[in-house]
């Protein structure tokens, strides 16, 4: 696994991650802001379609809690660093980043995997 410490240009991937040429995977976690959970899983159900027609897409999906109201762990599997880069950069996605700063409380949480056998 990566932490996000090890990082290039804007701190957003591992370089192990963008050097990937295998599958690599993102398990994250967010947060809603008090009053803002509505707003913040009406982007993320909204994102959701549009993610999964992108290139090297392998898996893209989010749950949440009963218990904990607000809460959203992702799960994100791209066909290389190449790919998850690509993504991270596209317009929509650049919308999305935006559109939830001011939903989102604190950081979003990232940690990198591989799998145990491709």
């Amino acid at each position: 696994m990566s932490k996000t410490e090890d990082t290039v240009p804007d701190g957003l991937m591992p370089a192990d991650v963008l050097a990937s040429t295998t599958p690599v995977a993102v398990y994250g976690y967010a947060r809603a802001k008090a009053g803002k959970a509505a707003e913040l899983e009406a982007a993320i159900r909204q994102i959701i379609p549009i993610v999964r027609t992108e290139e090297g897409y392998e898996q893209y999906s989010v749950h949440t809690s009963k218990e904990q109201p607000g809460a959203f762990a992702f799960y994100e599997r791209w066909s290389s660093g190449a790919d998850i880069a690509r993504h991270v950069q596209q317009p929509h996605m650049q919308d999305y980043f935006g559109k939830i700063a001011d939903l989102v409380d604190g950081d979003l949480e990232a940690e990198w995997l591989w799998p145990l056998s491709s």
